[in-house]
Formats: structure tokens, C-alpha cells, sequence
């Protein structure tokens, strides 16, 4: 199936390459049999491009997916029945991770869902229970109620590479929004902990590598939290968990890369998130 990638949405196609790409190394930390599915040359061209300009994202971006990775398995072994992908993208943690008993709902536009669904089904694979809607723009929990979402069922939300692209008034009218039509839930997230509307970094360098991974993202963060107190703050929610990425190399086995992180401050500003109802 053909597509204009812009149409659908670049990043989404992006991180399908880096994903795709995990198997070139001699340790991956995940599999994704699915992302090669997903590859564009152009696509392919612009996640090289990302990976020379800020070399170390392509380590931020495959921690990421393990730390993401392991939220949903941990919430399902722990007991939550449903898994909600949000800005889902050509993410296939509802076929990686499918389980008897659990559902698994992906949110993402229209336009998104269409092309991964034809995608899926060119390759003999049923696509997942879809809510094909900009969840900023609808009553989230009430359109996953007519998908067949629980709402008073344990659930797990992946907000995976979102909340920078969101303009910060649309953060916290949203998880109230989930905390107003869903009972019991999780919510993992990524975030850059520097505000990014001012941008008035303590460091230059960081600001200049946040404004390299936009220009190779074709992208714009206007996003930050400096100190998550606020969605304590603002929400009804309670912070779990939280740390930089960047940390989780050495859990992972990685200590080369782990210990080069260590000594760049810089990447402390790219974090880690869980929210709960509980």
C-alpha cells in the first residue's frame, strides 16, 4: 500500500524505522516483528538523518520502547483487562502483547488508522479495536465505551512520544477528562522536563539539541513540565514513577551506552512518567 507518509504522519512512520532497525544490533532490547511493515525509504532517510545529527537519540528512542515495552506487560501481569494506546500511530503493542482477557484499543486520527488497517490486513492480521479520532477533539472515554472499552475495568494507557507535540493547555482538561469516565487506570508517558514555550534553557547545548531533533523530526515541542507536582496539582492523579530515560540503560544491560548517558547531563531533560488512579 502507497501512502504520502506527511499525510499520515511522519513520526509515526519515524519511529516504525527505528523500531524496524532494532535488529541490526547485537543486543536488541525488544522485538517488533511488525515495523519493517511500516518502512518508507524517505522514512528510512530522515530516521538516518535523526541518528546523525543527535546520535544519542537513537538510544533515548530504543530505551524508550523497552521502558514502554515493559509498562504493558507489567499492568497486564498485575492484572489491568485493558490496554489503550493513545496517538497509537503504526505502534503493534496490541498484537506483540495480545492476551487472553485483555482488550487492546488504539486512538489515533482517522487517516492514521485507515492506512495501518489496510496495512494489517494486506498481511493477513486483524486489526485491533480502533477509536479513529483526535482525543483532544472528543469525549475519549465515552468513544472507547462505544468500541467496547470498559470503563470501570483495570486499565493501562501508553501515552507514548505525545505530550511534547500538545499545546500545554490541552494536557490537564484531558486526563480530567479520563479521570472523569474511567474508574481505575495507569498512565505511562515521556516528557521533556524544561519548559519548552519560554526555552529559556539553563544549558545552550540543550536547547540546541532539542531544536536538532525538531528540524530532523520536521517537528515542533511545545511541551515541557519542569516539575511534575502540577499534575498532582491539577488532576485528581498521583505521580507512580518517573526518571530520566536515559537511566534505564543500565537496567536494560546496556552499561557502555549507560555510562555515556551518565556523564551528559543534558539528557536528564528527556523522562519518564506514570500517573495513577491508584
Amino acid at each position: 500500500m502507497t501512502v504520502d507518509i506527511n499525510e499520515v504522519g511522519t513520526t509515526a512512520f519515524v519511529i516504525a524505522c527505528f523500531r524496524a532497525m532494532e535488529r541490526e544490533h547485537p543486543q536488541p532490547l525488544f522485538e517488533d516483528p511488525y515495523a519493517e511493515w511500516f518502512v518508507t525509504d524517505q522514512a528510512m532517510g530522515m530516521a538516518r538523518q535523526l541518528a546523525t545529527a543527535v546520535p544519542e537519540s537513537t538510544s533515548m528512542l530504543r530505551f524508550r520502547t523497552r521502558y514502554f515495552n515493559r509498562f504493558v506487560q507489567r499492568e497486564i501481569a498485575e492484572g489491568a483487562r485493558q490496554v489503550v494506546s493513545l496517538g497509537a500511530g503504526l505502534d503493534m503493542r496490541a498484537h506483540i502483547f495480545a492476551a487472553p482477557g485483555v482488550t487492546h484499543y488504539e486512538v489515533d486520527q482517522g487517516p492514521v488508522v485507515e492506512y495501518k488497517h489496510g496495512v494489517l490486513r494486506e498481511h493477513g492480521v486483524t486489526p485491533s479495536s480502533s477509536v479513529p479520532h483526535n482525543y483532544l477533539e472528543v469525549d475519549l472515554p465515552e468513544k472507547l465505551a462505544e468500541a467496547g472499552f470498559d470503563r470501570n475495568a483495570r486499565t493501562a494507557i501508553v501515552w507514548e512520544g505525545n505530550t511534547m507535540y500538545l499545546p500545554t493547555h490541552t494536557i490537564f482538561p484531558f486526563l480530567n477528562s479520563l479521570c472523569g469516565g474511567i474508574s481505575s487506570f495507569r498512565i505511562a508517558f515521556d516528557y521533556f522536563a524544561e519548559d519548552l514555550e519560554e526555552r529559556n534553557f539553563e544549558r545552550q547545548e540543550d536547547l540546541e539539541r532539542i531544536e536538532a531533533v525538531e528540524r530532523a523530526m520536521g517537528a515542533s515541542f511545545p511541551t515541557g513540565f519542569q516539575d511534575l507536582s502540577v499534575f498532582e496539582a491539577e488532576t485528581p492523579l498521583k505521580v507512580l514513577e518517573s526518571g530520566p530515560i536515559g537511566d534505564l540503560g543500565e537496567a536494560y544491560g546496556t552499561d557502555d551506552i549507560a555510562e555515556n548517558m551518565a556523564e551528559d547531563e543534558g539528557l536528564r531533560i528527556y523522562q519518564y512518567c506514570v500517573l495513577g488512579t491508584r
